[in-house]
Formats: structure tokens, sequence, C-alpha cells
């Protein structure tokens, strides 16, 4: 549903191919953009928590954080990676104007119990 809202043009984004090692945000800092792994993999890292989480392509990254300011853990990329930056004011929007687009938001948080909890906190 994501992808297909990016071809449609409904969501204006910014593609990246990143090396790995990069940190695409820490925990703190403002979360101003999400990012959906096209290709590669990204270690996200949570304080208190001893394990990295691995992400792979298919996945957003940072939604989480979506209703807060500042982003609530790391994300590092693992390996080289291709990814599609989405601000999040223009997701904000999007999930205001494209209801299926918000209702598979949602299943998709659900989906993931170990973010879930962090993300109405």
């Amino acid at each position: 549903m994501l992808k297909k809202a990016i071809e449609e043009g409904k969501l204006h984004v910014m593609q990246h191919r990143l090396e790995a090692g990069t940190c695409l945000y820490r925990t703190g800092e403002p979360a101003e953009s999400f990012f959906l792994v096209l290709q590669g993999s990204v270690e996200v890292s949570t304080p208190g928590l001893p394990e990295k989480t691995p992400v792979q392509q298919g996945h957003l990254i940072g939604l989480q954080d979506l209703m807060k300011e500042q982003h609530s853990h790391t994300a590092i990329l693992a390996e080289d990676a291709a990814l599609v930056e989405i601000p999040k004011q223009e997701l904000l929007k999007a999930i205001q104007t494209i209801t299926p687009l918000r209702l598979y938001l949602i299943r998709l948080m659900s989906q993931q119990p170990n973010l879930a909890g962090i993300a109405y906190e």
C-alpha cells in the first residue's frame, strides 16, 4: 500500500543509496523522516534493550515515532541499502487523506509487537 501511494505520486519522497554503517538517525534526534527499505537491511537499537533488531527490505523504519517529536531508537545501515525517505509531514498528510494507507499503517504497527509498545508510550 505504501509503495503504491509512492508510485502514484500521492507521497513526495526522496530516494537514497547509502553505504553500510550510515546512521539514518539516533535516539533523541528530531523525528522528521521515516525510511522505507527497498534493498539492504538496517539495524535498530533501542535504549534499554540489549539486542539490535534487524529490519529487512520492504519495511518502514521509524513508524513507531510518528506521533513523537524525537526518535526513540537508533537506525544504522547493516549493509549498503536503497531507501525511500518519507518526510513526516508528507506521511501525516497522506494518513489523513488516504484511508487505505491509514488502515495499512495501523495494521503494520499492530504486527510489530516489539515496536508497538514503544509507539504508544
